[in-house]
């Protein structure tokens, strides 16, 4: 038997669209700890008081920003001895990590399923786990944690994203979809608004530090991105998947849909702009923003490098498909 404690974000995308969805499944299992929460002040109270009865098991009811806030007081404030398993419900925007790693689908009736599993002694969920991305600053700022970094033109797509909120953003995943077909149209038509390459020094392992121009760049630690798309294709072992598109880059169009696929190309080489590495660690040297789980940061000392590496894995709770 699980003990589960629930932090809920009312301010969340779906649960501001729809505020009491969920009142039923709280008020049919009073048993259960329910934290409103809103700032990262208030998750990290919360978590304290999930650790002293002893939660095992925290449901995350908000959106990608919320469940970034929830790891990252885990891991640099530790308020457990044992860090809890995450059980994560879609109730955001993107829901990016939900997609991959999440409880189940927006429906009060996933919820209430899991915390009747949680107390049977045969429950019908299972865990997977999953490294989590650290994001370390070179000036006295407290690390970021997350499980998907980009720039370049996913920055740019993430702006553009937020400036339109009540329209494209709103959509999620089919929002995420729009905002891609339209830079590809892009880079089809040869338009380059919201395409400009940045230049981005890259440390990984002992090398010396290689600065060169990048449509864009991503570190992830999920398996799957917005509709089942796995741009990464290396094979070597390390917690981190970085993939980069160097400019200049060629064959895009011949190579996309294997790369999209999480599949190796002939001419989705370095030599042609493409990288796929597994690292354990690795520096970036930009002046330009960046994206964490949907949300957008700014390093104050951008001639000094991000380090991202992995502080360790998390364990999410999936219910059993029937």
């Amino acid at each position: 038997m699980m003990r589960v404690g629930i932090l809920h974000n009312p301010l969340s995308g779906r649960n501001k669209r729809k505020p009491n969805l969920f009142e039923d499944v709280f008020s049919q299992h009073p048993d259960v700890a329910k934290v409103d929460i809103r700032t990262p002040t208030d998750i990290l109270e919360a978590l304290k008081t999930f650790a002293q009865g002893q939660v095992d098991c925290v449901v995350v009811n908000g959106g990608d920003g919320t469940i970034q806030a929830t790891m990252g007081a885990l891991f640099h404030h530790r308020p457990f001895t044992s860090i809890p398993h995450l059980a994560v419900l879609p109730t955001g925007t993107a829901n990016l990590i939900a997609g991959d790693v999440g409880l189940g689908k927006f429906e009060p009736k996933v919820l209430d399923q899991f915390l009747t599993e949680a107390r049977s002694s045969t429950p019908q969920f299972f865990i997977e786990s999953r490294p989590i991305l650290r994001i370390r600053f070179p000036e006295e700022r407290e690390p970021l944690h997350g499980m998907f970094f980009g720039t370049g033109a996913i920055y740019h797509g993430t702006q553009m994203g937020l400036q339109t909120k009540q329209s494209i953003g709103r959509l999620g995943e089919w929002g995420a979809s729009l905002i891609l077909g339209k830079f590809l149209l892009a880079l089809a038509t040869g338009c380059r608004k919201g395409l400009n390459p940045i230049m981005v020094g890259v440390r990984t392992g002992e090398s010396a530090l290689h600065q060169e121009e990048y449509l864009l760049l991503m570190v992830t630690t999920l398996n799957r991105l917005f509709l089942g798309m796995k741009p990464f294709w290396s094979k070597a072992c390390g917690p981190l998947r970085y993939t980069s598109l160097r400019v200049p880059y060629r064959y895009l169009w011949r190579v996309l849909p294997a790369l999209l696929r999480g599949k190796p190309h002939a001419l989705a080489t370095v030599t042609h702009g493409y990288v796929s590495e597994n690292l354990s660690e690795i520096q970036l040297v930009f002046d330009s923003g960046f994206v964490l789980d949907g949300e957008i940061y700014r390093s104050s000392q951008p001639q000094e490098p991000l380090i991202l590496d992995s502080p360790g894995e998390l364990s999410f709770v999936r219910l059993k498909t029937k």
